[in-house]
């Protein structure tokens, strides 16, 4: 296994919570067995992925912390290591859905309540914070009232905003938030669900330009301000994800963050593109004075003249140019 990989994953799924030992080999960040662990009992080897949780006495390796954290099993987890590392070339492909199917009876078992922008004044402690985390982060739609959120009284999303998928008013897929500070942050969903590497955020395909941007509520924000957007779970394009973008009749605008993560998935997706002989790409990372889109969306940016003024092609002259402003 790849440390470079190792480290690169786990820096940024802790991003929000972590410290380094003194020798900066070992990431402390709060057990994922126990809750409000605020002293940080979990100890994971940024080289190898072996961890140890000092406060519940569990420990494994990097593969069984990676399927914890993405919520899918063990055999699963190795696969899809291995197919990031490196660029999917080893892993069978099968073809994609195009249109996710509904998972109507996996849906009912999450057992949703809605949070809409009337719920302001409710006495509901958890839908309270859901509220309150989507408007202040702008993620109502205060001219359409189309945006649907809900909270889920299922053990395993409990206090978490749930942040649905949808196609012809069917949930195919959610990521599950936390609003406690629990880890992981963002939880996806296992046990019969498709993987996130299958998944796309709902997006207009008959557009004539789409931003594939990290993660889901960055597709909101930019949905909201009217620029066709999705996102692909992360930072790091999948074969499959490829494979439907690639029967987009518009222009894929790759709209990573501009940090040293999303510069390597910039770099895979193309990568990918020339392997599906897809058409050539374009870019435009989120404002700088914004870590994302949905910052920026918050910040008041006009994303969608942004957008227009931005975006170029992801070529020779842009490589040259991106490479100069970092020295």
């Amino acid at each position: 296994m790849i440390p470079q990989f190792i480290r690169d994953y786990l820096l940024e799924k802790f991003k929000d919570n972590y410290k380094l030992s003194s020798n900066n080999v070992e990431l402390i960040v709060p057990s994922l067995f126990s809750n409000n662990d605020w002293k940080r009992h979990l100890s994971i080897n940024l080289e190898t992925g072996l961890w140890q949780c000092f406060k519940t006495g569990n420990k494994g390796n990097f593969t069984q912390l990676y399927a914890f954290l993405e919520g899918i099993t063990y055999n699963e987890a190795e696969a899809d290591i291995l197919f990031k590392e490196f660029n999917e070339e080893f892993i069978p492909f099968s073809p994609p859905q195009k249109k996710p199917s509904s998972q109507y009876s996996k849906v009912e078992e999450l057992k949703l309540v809605s949070v809409t922008l009337n719920d302001y004044d409710t006495e509901d402690r958890v839908i309270q914070k859901a509220w309150a985390f989507l408007y202040e982060r702008k993620l109502f739609n205060l001219e359409t009232g189309e945006n649907k959120y809900y909270v889920s009284q299922h053990p395993k999303y409990k206090d978490r905003l749930i942040i649905p998928f949808e196609e012809n008013n069917n949930i195919f897929y959610f990521q599950a938030r936390s609003l406690n500070g629990h880890t992981p942050k963002y939880l996806n969903p296992s046990d019969g669900w498709p993987k996130p590497s299958h998944i796309l955020y709902p997006f207009d395909e008959e557009a004539d330009n789409l931003v594939v941007c990290e993660g889901p509520l960055d597709a909101i924000s930019l949905q909201i301000q009217g620029i066709n957007a999705t996102s692909t779970m992360g930072c790091s394009v999948s074969e499959h994800q490829v494979e439907i973008l690639k029967e987009f009749g518009g222009r894929i605008i790759i709209g990573y963050d501009n940090d040293d993560a999303g510069k390597r998935g910039v770099s895979k997706f193309d990568y990918l593109r020339k392997l599906k002989r897809m058409a050539d790409l374009y870019i435009c990372h989120p404002p700088s004075k914004a870590k994302d889109w949905n910052e920026a969306h918050i910040q008041g940016s006009d994303l969608q003249r942004f957008v227009n003024l931005r975006t170029r092609s992801y070529d020779y002259d842009y490589l040259i140019d991106h490479l100069l402003t970092t020295l």
